[in-house]
């Protein structure tokens, strides 16, 4: 699949990393773009929208149904999931494979494509002794830069049959739990099947630093590149936003971040121990809502691998 950009395990520095990455980047965007036009070119033949262009800006004056380009406003989006997850696995390739040369590029290749059955050393090794996206390390929250700048000029590149841009974002609703069963081993110590990170949050419990730390990083990323929106989700623990004192915490934190160029950030306050009794004793908690990823829901409704990604969150403390 993909381009012949070669294997991990013959390259010899991380520069060829890089470059590979932001080459097979680029043909992935544009074969997604590709697909989406073909679908529309079909679908404006079979499935006019004539209610819809009614009531869309632009659709009346020019005579044109919306699925013809109708539109006044009429760009198409393409949401990148688990940027956290690429950030993180370019940083191992560079800190165990090039830095301290910890492995050979050829040893963690064959780790990823033995889903880390009998490499767990070296998975502990990416997982906990690495620097990760979402603790305030530059030059791991640059590899987070890298990548959506590679991934948002990709999608601008783009066009459509409605005369249309392609606009990025950075953000999953719920698919990173979808991709996440679709996606193999990553170099960041996550097993294949395991969801991937959501929105622009590092993998679920890598932020250790707190969450000042966790905007310190995600703040690196160019957002005004986003036309089609970015998403920080954060969980804090209840008991350090008690009272008027922990209000104001959360107020200052938030305002901080939307100077810091954030887009979005969405919060949940909530103890892994409730909704994992929640999980255990639904009847209990019938009106429990969550927010998840673009929405809200009662968590007793969601399907349980949904459950345990917000499970999964880093539970913060301030």
């Amino acid at each position: 699949m993909g381009l012949a950009t070669g294997c991990l395990r013959d390259m010899t520095d991380f520069e060829q990393v890089k470059e590979a990455f932001a080459r097979q980047m680029r043909f992935f965007v544009r074969w997604h773009a590709m697909n989406t036009n073909a679908f529309e070119y079909t679908a404006r033949q079979v499935l006019p929208l004539p209610l819809v262009s009614a009531t869309v800006e632009g659709c009346m004056e020019s005579g044109k149904d919306v699925m013809y380009g109708g539109a006044k406003y009429n760009s198409t989006g393409m949401a990148g999931v688990g940027i956290g997850n690429v950030a993180d696995s370019l940083g191992v390739i560079r800190q165990l494979c090039f830095e301290r040369k910890r492995c050979t590029p050829a040893e963690l290749h064959e780790a990823l494509l033995r889903n880390w059955e009998g490499y767990e050393e070296l998975r502990l090794l990416a997982k906990n002794e690495c620097r990760h996206y979402g603790n305030g390390y530059p030059e791991i929250d640059e590899l987070a830069r890298l990548a959506a700048r590679v991934f948002s000029d990709a999608v601008k590149e783009c066009s459509g049959p409605r005369g249309n841009r392609y606009s990025a974002g950075l953000y999953p609703v719920t698919m990173n739990v979808i991709y996440g069963f679709m996606t193999a081993a990553t170099p960041d110590g996550r097993h294949a099947g395991e969801p991937l990170a959501d929105g622009i949050s590092c993998p679920q419990g890598y932020d250790v630093n707190g969450p000042t730390s966790v905007l310190a990083s995600v703040s690196r990323i160019d957002q005004s590149a986003f036309a089609n929106g970015t998403l920080l989700n954060m969980k804090f623990s209840p008991s350090c936003l008690k009272g008027e004192d922990g209000v104001e915490k959360l107020s200052q934190l938030i305002a901080t971040y939307f100077d810091m160029g954030g887009m979005e950030m969405q919060i949940n306050v909530i103890s892994a121990d409730t909704l994992k009794d929640a999980q255990k004793n639904p009847e209990n908690y019938k009106n429990l809502v969550v927010r998840v990823a673009g929405f809200s829901a009662y968590f007793v409704e969601l399907h349980i691998t949904g459950q345990n990604d917000l499970i999964s969150r880093t539970e913060l403390n301030m």
